[in-house]
């Protein structure tokens, strides 16, 4: 009888301990970690302010860790240490504004677009008059900047081989070449050129042209490793996509009328 009553309460004692022990890891939440990479140089896609993470990407990147159960983990990059961080393993998927293209494919597996973009120029206000036709950017006549390793340099070097050409290691650094007349016009993706040039406040003394240059689609990056991550992407897409949340967050951060992906 006394060994059987022992068997008993180390029944109860160990199924105790379970649900004890199950209690604490929804306290915790979820033991899930993804590791999400962003270069915070993109706005209003991703940038710091006063020390914190804003911007659509980081949007998404929160509503993710819901939609996967996971606790989000964001880890900034330089651009260019982006697709290195995800080959290493240190990120799961880079979450930065990026462009699909053939290239890319080759090295990483991206999820459906979530916005449909393109290369779009800015020149100064005060040159509106006289370069303000995509023409005399086609023409190969005038100085022409980008942001290194992106679509704009690709489109840039591609294009306009014959226009003097600079390449800039961040997007500032091209504005600022721009405003100080060391470049005539600056190449860069169109969520960059309306949040400079159409979004409260504007720098007065930017221009932007708003024809695109280039037909693109934004999308995530996984590990060629990764199609199951890669699918619970395109679940989570389908989802805001149904829902309004995707329209509702691209809104939000590009208050100018966007072409969503139907994918």
């Amino acid at each position: 009888m006394g060994i059987r009553m022992n068997k008993w309460l180390l029944i109860v004692i160990l199924s105790l301990a379970t649900l004890i022990a199950a209690g604490c890891a929804g306290l915790t939440g979820p033991s899930r970690v993804v590791n999400v990479g962003m270069a915070t140089n993109y706005p209003p896609l991703a940038f710091q302010k006063e020390g914190e993470l804003k911007g659509m990407e980081v949007d998404f990147a929160h509503a993710l860790g819901e939609s996967l159960n996971a606790t989000i983990n964001i880890k900034t990059y330089s651009w260019q240490a982006l697709f290195e961080a995800l080959d290493t393993g240190e990120i799961d998927v880079v979450m930065s504004g990026v462009s699909v293209t053939d290239a890319r494919k080759e090295k990483v597996l991206f999820s459906n677009p979530y916005m449909d973009v393109g290369q779009m120029a800015i020149i100064r206000s005060a040159d509106a008059g006289r370069l303000a036709a995509k023409a005399q950017l086609m023409s190969g006549n005038y100085r022409v900047g980008y942001s290194l390793n992106t679509t704009g340099q690709k489109f840039v070097t591609e294009q306009l081989k014959s226009a003097p050409q600079i390449g800039f290691a961040t997007q500032q650094d091209g504005i600022d070449a721009l405003l100080n007349n060391k470049v005539d016009y600056f190449i860069h993706d169109a969520p960059t050129v309306w949040q400079l040039t159409s979004s409260y406040p504007t720098d007065e003394r930017l221009f932007g042209l708003y024809a695109p240059l280039t037909e693109e689609h934004l999308a995530w990056a996984v590990n060629k490793e990764n199609a199951a991550l890669q699918q619970e992407l395109n679940e989570a897409l389908g989802e805001w996509s149904e829902n309004g949340f995707l329209k509702q967050t691209v809104s939000k951060w590009i208050p100018v009328s966007v072409v969503l992906s139907a994918e």
